[in-house]
């Protein structure tokens, strides 16, 4: 899947903003329904099998409305499961073109398996409708000692459900290696320092950070499949009233259950997940994201616990609300932390665009000069700093120095600055092309580390008479 990303055009930096953008999108909308896909399709199957080995019609019932849920139709699955899926390819290949990171062939193949999974679990689905049908028509039959007709139906049925079973067990592996594979590619992009290190599925595999962002995952699979349950099962649209009694309590018990442990964990998994980032990657924005969402995850448990305890109507609606704006802030901070991780590689493909931009219109012949770094300094720079005393910031002979062989982060600090010291007040942004802050970058490290460079010998050799 490389060749996806080998052939993208470098973003300019406003264009590399809205694909972060686009990218929240596709997270808030992918990441809950995979999660919930995989939840309700792990239910039906877990329950079908306990239902035909105990004969139990209340499981039977359970795994055929779990899987209805889940795969409510085929537009759903289209726009909520496989349309995204394939957005977050090519958003990857945009966003991470030039790096090693294998984010965008993780993101490719999993495409390719929640496709298959969803054909397959389809079928799992429809089969199992076409199982009971022909069981009540084969005793139809034997009632009516049509004892020819009854072996066909009997051969046909069998092998009905034989395609079923393989079918919704193949499905739901394929739908797990989706989510590993999604996961992963998540868990990847948002952390540049390992984009070397992590650069096989069997690299990643070994990865502690994937384990917890897996994890912290399928909690909220978890969770929010069991309060999805409760919600299109008892509250959608009035709920079904023709619910038995004690297929409703049963409904209630093991999805609320599966509701509190999920999301009692969510919290402590969510900590955890932010410990492990790289500090390019935090930000004061998604820590307190993060904080407002573990607010939401407590509230969520405790409409839940109402609703159980209380049995009002509207409790569980209450919930299934409040967990997805909940959702909707997590997945937010999982794109944030890939927009700050990359916001030195951002300004790389600034410039690289920048440059490919002007040269292509210098070709033309309707290119316009580049403004000159010192000419940008005395334009722009000089209102607020000098170079050998403080003014409205500090003097460049105190901060230009560190970023002596670091010219890229230099870049990125002039498009995207931020507050460093907090004796000075914030630099504002100078609205800068990103060949013009490369050339402002040039000036000022020329300026000072050259003529330390051309010091460096005759001070060695002094050193030696």
């Amino acid at each position: 899947m490389d060749f996806i990303k080998d052939s993208a055009l470098p973003p300019s930096l406003e264009h590399f903003r809205l694909l972060l953008f686009i990218l929240n999108l596709v997270y808030v909308v992918l990441l809950p329904y995979l999660g919930f896909l995989l939840g309700t399709s792990i239910l039906s199957l877990v329950y079908s099998r306990r239902g035909e080995r105990e004969h139990n019609l209340l499981y039977l019932q359970f795994a055929k409305d779990a899987i209805d849920i889940g795969l409510n139709n085929k537009t759903v699955v289209t726009f909520l499961g496989l349309v995204p899926a394939l957005s977050l390819v090519f958003i990857y290949a945009q966003l991470l073109q030039s790096t090693p990171a294998i984010s965008v062939s993780l993101a490719g193949y999993a495409f390719i398996a929640l496709l298959a999974s969803a054909i397959l679990l389809y079928s799992y689905r429809y089969t199992a409708g076409l199982a009971r049908l022909l069981s009540s028509y084969q005793d139809l039959l034997q009632k009516s000692h049509d004892a020819a007709g009854g072996k066909d139906i009997a051969e046909f049925a069998l092998r009905t459900e034989g395609t079923h079973r393989k079918s919704g067990r193949y499905g739901l592996l394929l739908l797990c290696v989706a989510v590993v594979l999604t996961v992963g590619a998540l868990t990847v992009a948002s952390r540049p320092d390992e984009w070397r290190s992590i650069d096989t599925a069997i690299a990643l595999l070994v990865s502690v950070d994937f384990y917890a962002k897996l994890l912290q995952f399928l909690s909220l699979a978890a969770g929010g499949t069991g309060i999805g349950i409760l919600f299109f099962q008892l509250e959608w649209e009035g709920g079904r009233g023709s619910l038995h009694p004690e297929y409703r309590a049963f409904v209630r018990k093991v999805c609320t259950t599966l509701g509190f442990v999920s999301l009692l964990l969510q919290p402590l998994l969510l900590v955890v997940n932010i410990m492990l980032l790289p500090p390019a990657a935090l930000s004061g924005a998604l820590m307190g994201i993060s904080g407002v969402s573990i607010l939401l995850f407590f509230l969520t448990v405790n409409l839940l616990y109402a609703a159980l305890k209380e049995e009002r109507p509207g409790y569980i609606s209450y919930a299934f609300y409040v967990l997805g704006v909940a959702l909707v802030l997590v997945f937010t901070a999982d794109q944030m932390a890939i927009g700050n991780a990359t916001r030195l590689h951002s300004a790389r493909l600034a410039v690289v665009h920048e440059k490919a931009t002007d040269a292509l219109k210098a070709a033309l012949g309707v290119g316009a000069p580049a403004a000159r770094g010192e000419d940008i300094y005395n334009g722009r720079c000089s209102a607020c700093h000098l170079f050998d005393q403080k003014k409205v910031g500090p003097a460049y002979k105190d901060v230009i120095p560190k970023y002596a062989g670091k010219k890229p982060q230099l870049i990125a600090f002039v498009l995207n600055p931020v507050k460093v010291n907090p004796a000075f007040p914030p630099m504002p942004n100078q609205g800068l092309r990103p060949a013009e802050a490369d050339s402002i970058a040039t000036f000022l490290l020329n300026k000072f580390t050259a003529p330390q460079a051309a010091q460096a010998p005759s001070g060695q050799q002094g050193e030696k008479r």
